[in-house]
């Protein structure tokens, strides 16, 4: 098919600013698909090692890192629902969900504009209710009356003032763990003064020390999070150079159905429950098996109060950890 050039990108360069989540960017593409290229990073500072997945109706299409520059491209064809998901291990998982249907036939040829997508994940504190993560942040879709892509404002919107909710239960996370060490620092000084044990001594002196470290490096942590909440609306877009990752499909099947074989074969049909316990946590283990397929869920208990569930290493909700294992 010859491919023309659409009127809509006659116009010179535009961007589309996502306070706090992302920024977009418009250049024009080459290829008849709906291409996303951006950054990822935490409080401007490059994440890389960050893993990008592509899934179209829950199935894993690709998927690969981020680059020493934390840079990513994706190249989605047309008629189809995607949804891209952004993790990386100590920071909370991100999604974002693409529509490329609706777009009209004599217009499958024209050359549509790269969105720049630059996802700034959040640093992940225990106890702390992530939920509203579970779903796509911004959702593209092609917008008829613009005869381009386009994203949903009302969505969008709706989670920025989700996000502060989130940033006030950091800073009370923080703010308990604080006050649980400067408890335990008092016992430790109590203790160290009164023992008479000089090894005992030293062994409490050492404790004392690693909790003070702690102490500065959660301090510090809650300053940088009000500091980040007084400036996170007014974050700068930042034009990056890109480099194109290639994603190994074949190599990424292979991995995970090792993993999941290996879990077939070791539990047996529903679901298995299993306790660990170890210094400060009980781990509440469940794998699910069905069929040839198998996922593990796990229920982290603090002995500080905070409760944390997640998915094959993804966090999830309470309702839905208990949902998906419930034996009856």
């Amino acid at each position: 098919m010859k491919t023309t050039q659409h009127p809509a990108l006659a116009i010179k360069k535009m961007a589309l600013t996502i306070i706090l989540i992302c920024s977009y960017g418009f250049s024009f593409s080459q290829d008849i698909t709906v291409d996303f290229e951006g950054r990822v990073t935490h409080e401007n500072n490059s994440l890389s090692e960050v893993i990008v997945q592509v899934l179209q109706n829950g199935k894993l299409m690709t998927t690969f890192k981020t680059n020493n520059t934390g840079s990513y491209n994706i190249y989605l064809p047309l008629g189809n629902d995607y949804l891209i998901s952004i993790s990386k291990n100590d920071y909370v998982q991100k999604y974002f969900s693409v529509s490329t249907k609706g777009i009209p036939p004599e217009l499958a040829g024209i050359k549509f504009p790269a969105i720049k997508a630059d996802v700034d994940l959040l640093k992940y504190y225990e106890g702390v209710d992530y939920s509203m993560f579970n779903e796509p942040i911004t959702k593209f879709y092609y917008n008829k009356r613009k005869d381009n892509f386009d994203y949903d404002k009302e969505h969008l919107k709706a989670k920025m003032q989700a996000m502060k909710l989130v940033k006030e239960a950091e800073k009370k996370a923080i703010q308990l763990a604080l006050q649980k060490n400067e408890a335990k620092q008092k016992e430790l000084n109590k203790a160290v003064a009164t023992s008479v044990a000089k090894a005992e001594g030293e062994k409490l002196a050492a404790e004392k020390k690693d909790l003070d470290e702690k102490l500065v490096k959660e301090s510090l942590m809650l300053k940088l999070i009000e500091e980040e909440k007084n400036s996170i609306f007014n974050k700068d877009k930042e034009e990056v150079q890109l480099n194109i990752m290639a994603a190994d499909n074949t190599a990424t099947k292979q991995i995970i159905d090792k993993k999941i074989n290996a879990l077939v074969a070791k539990y047996k049909q529903g679901v298995t429950e299993e306790r660990v316990e170890g210094d400060g946590i009980i781990i509440i283990k469940r794998v699910l098996v069905r069929d040839q397929e198998a996922w593990v869920y796990e229920k982290k208990i603090f002995n500080w109060g905070g409760i944390s569930y997640f998915r094959d290493k993804q966090r999830i909700t309470a309702s839905t950890f208990n949902m998906e294992t419930a034996t009856n």
